[in-house]
């Protein structure tokens, strides 16, 4: 490249220095990892681009920078970058030896130069054990370098741990309950990396491909959630012989108690819930707010009427959604442009978040939901007078 004229605005590049070169070594880092993984043999030796004619017009500078250079380089210290002289007679700067080639001759000068030499034998180790245990892993391997690194002083435990439920699927234990010599966080530790893992590895027939919850996804007990449930008719507490109208029971086991209702009314505001009034053949539920899509494990909502009621927001209408894609047959409650409308005055400021249409609102839905996007409306279901929710409640039994 020519060197800019005297008095030009162009920035003349400065000679590189150790610094320099321990700087580009390091950023080289991840790009050799790569190319160790795919067997690539010929990443050395490595060219260092770089700027080799000192910048200064003052000699003794210049001399200075050239100095340094050979002083980093394994000519001086044993390993490194090796530099490659040339000796120019310059009228600059006289007959003197100047860098032609600044490299990497070989992967032990290279990694003891940036200090990686001990973390680079731990990930080469715990590819090669991952690679002869569990060949499915290869894809994760590459893609996820770093994570394998810093997880790599575990390697034994996550093995074990990966080798368990390959030989016992959906173990449908607590993770402290596993026969691991591991200590009772572990697996809480590493739930990203054996989502990986898991994925890769075990049967698709025994994951929950639709589910992101962990221990669902795998088969493992947890603290389940509760959701509170509400008898709306008498009749149906003697039925089912039940000592009393409310009560809470864990997600799982609710979805295997038969219910024989006729609507299921979901309810975010507990309040609300309460205060639902009489139904014939009807129950209330507990809203979640965006954990609702847990509803999926109660089956028998698909074998009745289905209503949801919640907040007029953003929100709200974001939860009627992801009920709805569920439960396609889902009806709102007091979630439509009129009963905006009617209530409006009694509406206070949203979030101000501007999503976009949820995908299962009907024409009048996505009414409200635009009104209450696009003026940052919220009106909350407590806050709807109770006369007029006893109201529209009555008119429940002519739904379609």
């Amino acid at each position: 490249m020519r060197a800019p004229a005297r008095g030009s605005n162009a920035i003349t590049e400065r000679m590189i220095q150790p610094e320099d070169i321990r700087r580009k070594a390091e950023n080289l880092y991840p790009e050799y990892l790569r190319a160790w993984l795919d067997g690539d043999g010929a990443f050395f030796p490595r060219l260092i681009p770089s700027c080799r004619t000192p910048d200064s017009d003052d000699l003794r500078a210049a001399i200075q920078a050239v100095r340094r250079l050979r002083e980093g380089s394994k000519e001086v210290i044993g390993f490194g970058y090796t530099v490659q002289w040339q000796e120019i007679n310059s009228r600059k700067f006289g007959r003197n030896q100047f860098p032609a080639r600044i490299l990497f001759e070989a992967e032990g000068d290279f990694l003891r130069f940036i200090g990686k030499q001990r973390e680079f034998d731990v990930f080469t180790d715990a590819v090669s054990r991952l690679r002869a245990a569990f060949p499915p892993l290869e894809n994760w391997l590459r893609s996820n370098v770093r994570a394998l690194i810093e997880a790599a002083a575990d390697l034994d435990g996550l093995l074990r741990v990966l080798r368990f439920f390959h030989d016992n699927p959906r173990p449908n234990c607590f993770a402290r309950e596993l026969p691991l010599p591991v200590d009772t966080k572990f697996i809480e530790r590493y739930q990203g990396l054996l989502r990986g893992w898991f994925d890769a590895v075990l049967p698709p027939h025994t994951i929950r491909a639709d589910e992101e919850h962990f221990e669902r996804r795998y088969g493992l007990r947890y603290p389940e959630m509760h959701l509170l449930l509400r008898l709306l008719d008498p009749a149906l507490e003697q039925e089912l012989g039940w000592p009393c109208s409310e009560l809470s029971l864990p997600l799982h086991t609710l979805g295997v108690i038969p219910v024989p209702a006729d609507l299921a009314i979901i309810v975010e505001n507990k309040i609300n819930l309460l205060t639902l009034p009489s139904f014939p053949r009807g129950i209330g539920l507990g809203g979640l707010g965006h954990g609702a899509v847990v509803l999926r494990y109660l089956a028998w909502l698909n074998n009745m009427r289905v209503v949801y009621w919640g907040d007029l927001d953003t929100e709200g209408f974001e939860i009627l959604s992801s009920v709805r894609a569920i439960f396609p047959h889902t009806q709102s409650f007091l979630m439509d442009h009129e009963a905006l409308g009617r209530w409006e005055r009694l509406a206070v400021s949203g979030t101000g978040r501007k999503p976009d249409i949820p995908a299962h609102l009907t024409d009048t839905e996505q009414r409200a939901y635009l009104r209450c996007r696009d003026e940052n409306l919220r009106l909350e279901q407590e806050r709807i007078p109770h006369d007029g929710v006893l109201s529209e409640v009555r008119c429940l039994g002519g739904l379609d």
